[in-house]
């Protein structure tokens, strides 16, 4: 068992002495919240939240407090970003004051386009995110309108597809497929292994959940990972937006 709330804790303090009175909350998502995390080759994901938009020189010092803190790790590393309550209400242009991915860098957020990851970060954080300290996730993260939940996970689907190991691609397109059917955002461990419960003989998704879980599974063949997260983008273009509040996985 990893102490989360005592590394977030770590981590909100390094936040509250560079923001001061701003600092809102601090939340974790990710594989830590959804249950699929490993140690040796998971992250820990954050989302911080402040009352308002930062000045760039608290942007800067809140991306150096963080960096500074990251360490020692219960993970592979921390990824964070720090958002205004704005933000994590509306989501808008997707807006960050700075994102930090240790052990090495700090991206401010003063002219930044903005980071459409966080479109997906919120929503698992309303869902489950794990609220280290602040108010309940739940009334600092509004719903995201299914439209753009579906957009994101396309996106995801096609970074997995050209920059990730088979494996990510695979498990990634597993849990789209759950979100196609009813509307659960999950672990990749929760999507691969809800797909195998249908599809025992699967040889591909069996060797992503192997490769997953730190064993050994050889590639499977280029065309047949293409070919599965082509089937899990068909499926997101028949879904439709669920009226209640969709399951998340634990696993």
């Amino acid at each position: 068992m990893i102490d989360i709330h005592g590394y977030g804790n770590r981590l909100a303090a390094a936040i509250r002495r560079a923001v001061a009175d701003d600092f809102v909350g601090l939340y974790v998502h990710g594989s830590v919240a959804l249950g699929g995390f490993r140690p040796e080759r998971s992250d820990v994901d954050v989302l911080a939240v402040v009352a308002h938009t930062l000045a760039p020189d608290q942007e800067a010092a809140a991306g150096e407090a963080l960096l500074a803190a990251a360490y020692p790790c219960p993970g592979t590393g921390l990824e964070a970003s720090v958002i205004t309550a704005r933000t994590a209400a509306d989501l808008g242009d997707c807006r960050f004051e700075v994102h930090v991915a240790a052990p090495d860098t700090v991206t401010i957020g003063a002219d930044h386009p903005g980071d459409p990851d966080l479109v997906l970060y919120a929503e698992v954080c309303r869902r489950s995110g794990i609220t280290v300290t602040g108010p309940a996730a739940a009334t600092v993260f509004a719903a995201v309108p299914h439209e753009r939940l579906v957009a994101a996970i396309r996106a995801e689907l096609e970074w997995g597809l050209a920059s990730a190991p088979f494996e990510y691609a695979v498990l990634n397109a597993c849990r789209a497929m759950l979100f196609a059917r009813d509307g659960s955002l999950v672990s990749k461990i929760a999507g691969g292994e809800s797909y195998l419960r249908e599809h025992s003989d699967d040889a591909v998704i069996a060797a992503a959940l192997a490769r997953q879980r730190g064993s050994d599974a050889q590639d499977p063949p280029h065309d047949a990972v293409v070919a599965f997260v082509r089937q899990a983008q068909e499926m997101l273009g028949v879904t439709r937006a669920w009226q209640s509040e969709a399951p998340v996985g634990d696993v």
